[in-house]
């Protein structure tokens, strides 16, 4: 046992640099779950591997809710943040292949209603955070969080809080992570498709990928499985998220999945359910080498990851490339890993803020690409 406590640790360790972790199954990996809990005090950690297109893990350690206790498992459901945007970068994908959607075209051919700007903001510029177009500030959503308990039946509307905003720089010198940004692909998607956003989720991407447990995350709804996040206050007390009705930011952050729904996703696209194979090329290939990040003050900052369509591309400690995002809303964490070359998807969730879900999803990789197979 002592050995497996230490093999879980040199996982979790960002300094292993000569080898991947050595044969696991399925009990290795929810021990991996109990270390993760216990190290972050998440009241629940679900997870779920895929390889080869063949869901071979699903489970969780902990409760997915604290009123009733109930347990966390891989079909536990919660608000995967802004895991959303790879997830409408599929879809603004779908229509380009379909010749529905140019990459290259201005975002106002699609968004009218988002003013012209100091200089031409294309759909690729969005797609990869050099839009120049900001990310929250504080104290925009208002006192008492307004802004988040109002709905929005309208691309339009939501778009309200950012639309008259001068850019940051021009489109395309810079690197600056934007929700408001990849919000506008909400009426990308609505104009080229002619569907609701919802619609066109659950009908090209959401059903053929069998994602069961996926929708938009509308407060009244009764959702099977669902989870609820948490944070810790400054005195250490674990509390309930604040409610958010996020209809104003369904593109970037306002979608439910559960683990087992995030690695069918990245499985969909690999196996071509999702597209052809030279789209998923084109959407996970580099566009920008050397991701520069703006700073207000000082500097731009290089970045430690390369930057795709919406996705993130980087290296782990043995070399390989990997594809991934993260998602935090409403004291969840989310993370969605993509191995194309190994055909290795892992996905992990945790309800509690802070949680670092990258590094976590990283360790839960590394356990299944230990060894050949999978565990069953």
């Amino acid at each position: 046992m002592r050995a497996r406590h230490l093999l879980i640790a040199a996982c979790l360790s960002t300094a292993i640099v000569v080898r991947p972790c050595a044969a696991q199954d399925a009990t290795a990996i929810r021990e991996l779950l109990d270390h993760i809990r216990d190290e972050t005090g998440a009241p629940g950690v679900s997870a779920a591997v895929a390889v080869h297109g063949r869901l071979v893990f699903s489970g969780g350690v902990g409760v997915a809710e604290l009123d009733n206790m109930t347990p966390a498992d891989g079909r536990t459901v919660h608000n995967v943040g802004s895991v959303s945007k790879v997830e409408s970068a599929v879809a603004v994908m779908q229509l380009v292949e379909q010749g529905k959607v140019g990459l290259d075209e201005v975002i106002q051919k699609y968004v009218p209603s988002y003013p012209v700007k100091s200089a031409p903001i294309t759909l690729r510029h969005v797609l990869t955070h050099g839009s120049g177009i900001r990310h929250y500030k504080d104290g925009e959503f208002g006192p008492d969080g307004l802004l988040e308990m109002r709905r929005h039946t309208s691309i339009d509307t939501a778009i309200d809080v950012f639309r008259d905003d001068p850019l940051l720089f021009a489109p395309g010198t810079l690197w600056s992570y934007s929700s408001h940004a990849f919000n506008l692909l909400q009426g990308v998607i609505e104009k080229a498709s002619g569907l609701g956003f919802e619609a066109y989720m659950r009908r090209y991407v959401w059903e053929p990928a069998g994602m069961v447990s996926s929708s938009f995350d509308v407060p009244e709804r009764v959702v099977h499985r669902r989870g609820w996040g948490y944070e810790r206050t400054a005195r250490g007390v674990v509390q309930k998220a604040a409610y958010a009705d996020v209809s104003y930011k369904y593109a970037s952050g306002g979608m439910l999945a559960s683990c087992e729904d995030l690695v069918r996703f990245a499985a969909a696209i690999n196996a071509g359910t999702l597209m052809k194979t030279e789209t998923r090329q084109a959407m996970h290939a580099v566009q920008v080498e050397t991701v520069m990040a703006y700073q207000a003050k000082g500097a731009p900052v290089k970045q430690d990851f390369k930057q795709a369509l919406a996705w993130r591309v980087s290296r782990d400690v043995t070399g390989r490339t990997y594809i991934s995002h993260t998602g935090t809303v409403r004291g969840t964490r989310s993370v969605v890993i993509n191995y194309p070359a190994e055909g290795v998807v892992v996905a992990m969730q945790a309800n509690i803020l802070p949680f670092d879900s990258e590094a976590h999803g990283r360790a839960l990789a590394l356990l299944v690409l230990s060894t050949p197979g999978a565990p069953e």
